[in-house]
């Protein structure tokens, strides 16, 4: 491959839209919208019901899309704890303005305005998302700007980067920090520039604080454009001591103030409750031994264990969850939860999922073989590598790897970038771009004609 010439990249307040961004942006901005409108529209009665009510049980029994979670729609409902802490130590704190707010509006309307709030909240993480994907293209892979914008519909017709568009999880703002690290670390790398202390505290405090694994790879980021000066006592003391302190004293203070309590309180109502009301009873132990028969063997006890999974099968999660739902949602058990009814492990009921799937990971491996040199792909396979022994080596959340795609699913899209941009032949250059862009056609309309209908019954059946 020949040297390749990097665009210009103007410093600037990376938030600002660019010229040649306005349209992107608005596209962006009315995609995401109208997806976010079928997450309102999905039990809108029920989930607008404001009052002194039962959260948890209206939104945990009437909520199921994939295995996402909805501990947002609790925390802007009625101020309490629900996320775990120690994996997302600053979500609580990030909701409780919106809490109070809601709070406010309630008493005076009598509606619980939750989910309008988080999807605004999507709406605004979702178009900066496919902002900053969309300049590691155009500016860090140095693609054209039909190339950029190709492969940025590629990554947003993925499965798993559909639901967080719209789903009230944590991942909108995991994917919106991570992709803002990775054009942030990759604009320093082009430019042959440290990424500044500031930098890295904020990115480490803010993707930290949405989920706590993300310190790894701020951190890499940070090695991998800084080298040594990455552990420079200033540069170190600024960019993570600090920010991990920080988040600590934010957990300890939420921890001792909130949780502990509250614990205490419901452990004392249930046990209560376990002995006066038999169907109660019946019911918990049930529930019990379904979500123990979803348990594999734990890598050790302790809390920051009590996910991993050393015995399900890894062949089984490669292929239909984690290269597979990830991408492509099965036509069985469309959109269930792991965790309520949906098996272990789903297979697709035609060839021609497995064939599109074995496409996508032959571009993705051809790819990385082309970008093998590249010191950006490098930090963003190391990335990847964190996920894997994570969630495939460890297990951590494997039964369920495909709704965590957007912690590592741009690693694709990215790989086949350097595809795109090699010296090749032009016919192959023609055959990338066609695959590439039909593969994006085909996902985005596949995916979507499984995720609306599902979408739209829960508002049609009430």
């Amino acid at each position: 491959m020949s040297k390749l010439s990097f665009p210009n990249i103007k410093c600037g307040n990376i938030f600002a839209i660019k010229r040649g961004e306005r349209l992107l942006s608005l596209g962006a901005f009315v995609f995401f919208l109208t997806l976010n409108a079928l997450m309102i529209a999905y039990n809108f009665r029920l989930f607008t019901k404001g009052g002194n009510l039962g959260f948890w049980g209206l939104f945990f029994d009437h909520f199921t899309v994939s295995g996402f979670d909805n501990l947002s729609y609790m925390t802007i409902s009625r101020w309490k704890v629900y996320f775990q802490l120690y994996r997302h130590p600053l979500l609580p704190t990030f909701y409780y303005p919106l809490y109070l707010l809601n709070h406010w509006l309630m008493g005076l309307t009598g509606i619980n305005f939750a989910i309008f709030f988080e999807a605004m909240l999507n709406v605004v993480a979702d178009t900066y998302s496919c902002i900053f994907i969309y300049r590691i293209f155009k500016e860090v892979q140095a693609l054209t700007t039909v190339d950029a914008l190709l492969l940025t519909v590629f990554f947003f017709s993925f499965a798993s980067i559909l639901l967080t568009s719209f789903v009230p999880d944590h991942f909108a703002f995991s994917l919106l920090f991570l992709t803002m690290t990775l054009y942030v670390a990759g604009t320093a790398m082009r430019k042959q520039r440290r990424m500044k202390a500031w930098q890295s505290m904020l990115l480490s405090f803010f993707a930290a604080g949405v989920s706590l694994t993300n310190i790894v790879k701020t951190g890499l980021a940070d090695l991998f454009v800084n080298g040594r000066h990455a552990f420079a006592p200033r540069h170190f003391l600024l960019g993570f001591v600090m920010p991990l302190a920080a988040l600590f004293a934010i957990y300890e203070y939420q921890e001792m103030t909130f949780v502990e309590p509250d614990a205490k309180i419901q452990q004392a109502a249930k046990e209560r409750k376990l002995k006066k009301d038999p169907k109660f009873a019946a019911k918990y132990k049930k529930e019990h031994r379904f979500v123990q028969s979803r348990i594999g063997t734990k890598v050790a006890d302790g809390k920051f264990f009590e996910w991993t999974d050393l015995s399900s099968s890894r062949t089984d999660a490669i292929v239909e969850n984690l290269f597979g739902e990830s991408i492509q949602l099965h036509q069985a058990h469309r959109l269930e939860d792991v965790n309520k009814s949906r098996p272990i492990i789903v297979r697709y009921s035609s060839p021609v999922n497995y064939m599109a799937e074995a496409l996508i990971l032959l571009l993705f491996l051809a790819g990385v073989i082309a970008g093998r040199r590249d010191r950006f792909v490098q930090m963003c396979l190391a990335w990847f590598a964190t996920d894997i022994i994570l969630h495939i080596i460890l297990g951590f959340g494997i039964i369920e790897v495909y709704i965590m795609g957007a912690h590592w699913l741009f690693i694709i899209p990215i790989a086949i970038s350097c595809l795109v941009r090699m010296q090749q032949p032009s016919y192959l250059l023609v055959l990338t771009r066609g695959t590439v862009g039909l593969m994006a056609l085909l996902l985005m309309a596949y995916n979507l004609y499984i995720i609306i209908p599902f979408m739209l019954e829960g508002y049609i059946a009430r």
